[in-house]
């Protein structure tokens, strides 16, 4: 079986997961987490499970006998944006999960991208850390979120990671309009509070860490064969002893720590997963507490 072969199968396997987990019910979660402050008066449509009850038009409603709600111009022009991380160390694939971290992002990317597709928004991607950066205007529809799976699992073969500074320049220079902003990275780039900053200030923005099991805990092991992804840099380890062991642990937590307090300072939701781990519970988590802010 050649590349493009591969490619198309996984994209349909994963289609297949999105159509199976982007139900009405997580379709209405998904639209009432980011749309909390309608504007000006639209339209009125059906009553999704999910909508924020708030915006229920009791009086047509009443008039019809099925729950109408009320639409706005906000919820009309939304965007989304899905900023992917494609450099070397996204490729990394442990033993405790068949996925690498790209296709576990291409995953939670078309389960997002098809919520997008089923309220009306147009939705748009770009690829960092890779040569060449891609990005892929605003467009509404299927065939658009089946584009954006098949172009992060078709990447360019990935190189170091980009500086948060340029990323954020990048999306900003690239998505101009304002826009629901999911930033799917492993985050092992130096926090950039400034960059970040800039970035939310322009976007809606959600950070979703993505990490390998195996690269946050060293397994019990004697030596082993290490190669760097991004420098291609290769050695032996000595074994991995309790003291390495815990070192290790130490240095990847205080990493984590560090980005969290930076999106914490600057009040930004995010999320932090494992490829071995559900991303469905989580997203439902994060488009609850989303939800009761906008509700207050």
């Amino acid at each position: 079986m050649d590349k493009t072969q591969e490619i198309m199968q996984q994209v349909r396997r994963i289609e297949l997961l999105a159509r199976k987990v982007t139900t009405t019910t997580f379709a209405g979660q998904y639209r009432s987490s980011f749309r909390g402050q309608g504007l000006d008066f639209d339209d009125f449509r059906e009553y999704l499970p999910g909508d924020e009850p708030r915006f229920i038009d009791w009086k047509v409603t009443a008039r019809t006998g099925t729950p109408y709600v009320r639409k706005f111009h906000e919820e009309r022009e939304q965007a989304l944006l899905l900023a992917v991380d494609a450099s070397a160390s996204m490729r990394y694939a442990g033993g405790a999960s068949a996925d690498s971290k790209l296709e576990y992002a291409a995953r939670i990317a078309a389960v997002l991208a098809r919520s997008a597709v089923l309220n009306g928004d147009k939705i748009s991607l770009l690829l960092f850390g890779c040569r060449p950066h891609f990005y892929l205007p605003p467009a509404k529809g299927m065939m658009q979120c089946l584009r954006v799976v098949r172009e992060i699992l078709s990447a360019p073969s990935g190189g170091a990671d980009d500086s948060m500074e340029d990323v954020a320049a990048e999306i900003l220079r690239t998505q101009r309009k304002s826009a629901m902003c999911f930033l799917l990275s492993d985050f092992l780039t130096t926090p950039d509070k400034k960059a970040i900053g800039k970035l939310n200030f322009r976007h809606e923005l959600i950070p979703i860490r993505i990490n390998d099991p195996y690269e946050l805990e060293l397994p019990e092991v004697g030596r082993f064969y290490v190669q760097d992804p991004e420098s291609g840099e290769q050695y032996i380890s000595p074994a991995a002893t309790t003291a390495l062991r815990t070192a290790h642990s130490k240095a990847m937590k205080a990493h984590m720590v560090e980005w969290d307090r930076t999106f914490n300072q600057l009040g930004i939701d995010h999320l932090s997963l494992q490829t071995n781990h559900d991303f469905i519970t989580e997203l439902r988590k994060l488009f609850a507490r989303r939800s009761r802010m906008f509700a207050r």
